[in-house]
Order: C-alpha cells, then structure tokens, then sequence
C-alpha cells in the first residue's frame, strides 16, 4: 500500500492500477511477497521511495530537471502552413480534459494573431461506462466561440502522439502543409516535436500555456506541484526513451 501510495503521488501509475482495482492488487502482492525473503528488498525500496518523496517535495529539483524537457522554438516570420493542436484527454461528461483545453487555447491565440490560417486538432476518444467520448466535439464547441478562424482540420484518431504525427502527415502533406506549429505540453514538447519530425514536417515547437499544477514545468513551492512535475518528468524520460528505440524520433532530436 506504501509503495502504491508514493507512485500514485508522482502520478506514475498506469491505467487501473491508479484506481481501487490497484491499490487491492498491490496490497495482495505485497502482503504474499512480505512473507518471504523479499521482506528486507521491500523495506528498503520503500525507504528509499519515503527519501525520495520528501526530497523532490521539499526541494526544487523537480522544476531544474523538468526544465531541460521543454523546448521552445522561435516563430518564423513568415505565416506557418498549419498550426497542430495535440490532444491530451477526455473526460466522462463529454469534455476535453484541462490540459487538453490548455493546448487548444493557445492554437487558437495563435491562429487569431496571424501566426497561421489553419488550425488542425488531432483527436482521441475513451469508451466510459456511460458510452464513447471523442474529443472533436467538445473542440468543435470551443472553437465556435472564436471567431476569426479561417480554417480548421481534423485527424483521424490517435492513441500516442506517435499517431498524431502519422495522422497529421497523412492529412497535410498530401495538401503541401509541411511547415507546422506543433502545441503541446511544455514538458512534453521535445518528444512531440521530435516525433513530427520524424515524420516529414519541419516543425516549430510552441509550449502550450499550461494551468496545471506548476504551470507544466516550472513547480511552485507546493510539494503537490513539485512531485507532479517530476512525475510528468520520469513519464517523458521514459517515454523518449521508448520513441528513440522504435526510430519514432528524428535522430538530431534531444
């Protein structure tokens, strides 16, 4: 249960492990495991997992290593060919999640100050127990509230941001839309850009403005905020680890 409890503070658990289902499932293990001779390696995992807690919660670390995932890239002077919105979530009311919404805020800033005249949103969808949710709907009813927005493309449906780079390159360089904006998570940004990249775009990397807990990256001096931005930062590390070895990134990419 400890141990349970100190990845569920770093945000690290996957699918139904983070829910009841899990913490059953991590008490029933550890309490067969605690009987045998994984007793002592228990223990000491959970000490050094207690150490960890308190020393990213307490101290800046989290924000100096999540810093060095963020990239930013400066605008071009001339108008991009399309502006790539990336999706983030949904939620079981038909919303987009709020990092999601992050993102498509700042894609439409940027389309209304003239950075583009297309707006693309890459789309996901989750089956709940109430039924499917796609985020296009939710997008579609945000964006009608902008006015002033020349163009707007969807993908077809992704589940990685792997996806949504292949989908956007099958809708846009078909069109001869290769010089894109990619908006993402600020933490997120250098593995997304990488992975469009690779795909044939030449792309500039925008960080979304993020409402999350320490602005995406930058954690205030809140432990809560601090041991979610480093969460959010192992989750990366892992994740461009994962991209690099399956070639999904373009090899001059941090």
């Amino acid at each position: 249960m400890a141990g349970w409890c100190i990845l569920y503070a770093f945000r690290l658990l996957p699918g139904f492990f983070a829910d009841t289902t899990g913490l059953l499932v991590c008490t029933a293990v550890g309490a067969v495991a605690y009987a045998t001779r994984l007793r002592t390696v228990i223990v000491t995992l959970l000490i050094a997992g207690a150490v960890l807690v308190l020393v990213i919660a307490e101290t800046p670390i989290a924000g100096w290593l999540a810093a060095g995932r963020v990239r930013t890239d400066r605008m071009p002077e001339t108008k991009l060919d399309a502006l790539v919105v990336t999706s983030a979530g949904v939620n079981p009311n038909g919303t987009m999640n709020g990092e999601a919404l992050d993102h498509l805020l700042t894609g439409l800033e940027l389309v209304r100050a003239g950075r583009s005249d297309v707006l693309v949103t890459t789309t996901v969808e989750e089956e709940f127990p109430a039924g499917k949710v796609v985020s296009s709907v939710d997008q579609a009813r945000v964006i009608q509230l902008v006015a002033g927005i020349p163009s707007w493309l969807r993908t077809a449906q992704a589940e990685s941001t792997r996806e949504e780079a292949v989908n956007s390159a099958a809708l846009l360089l078909p069109r001869r839309l290769r010089r894109i904006g990619v908006v993402a998570a600020p933490m997120h940004t250098s593995r997304a850009c990488a992975a469009f990249e690779a795909v044939g775009f030449a792309v500039t990397c925008i960080p979304a403005r993020a409402r999350a807990p320490g602005g995406g990256w930058t954690p205030g001096p809140w432990p809560e905020d601090r041991l979610t931005v480093f969460g959010d930062w192992v989750y990366e590390v892992l994740g461009t680890a994962e991209y690099r070895a399956r070639g999904w990134l373009k090899l001059s990419a941090g």
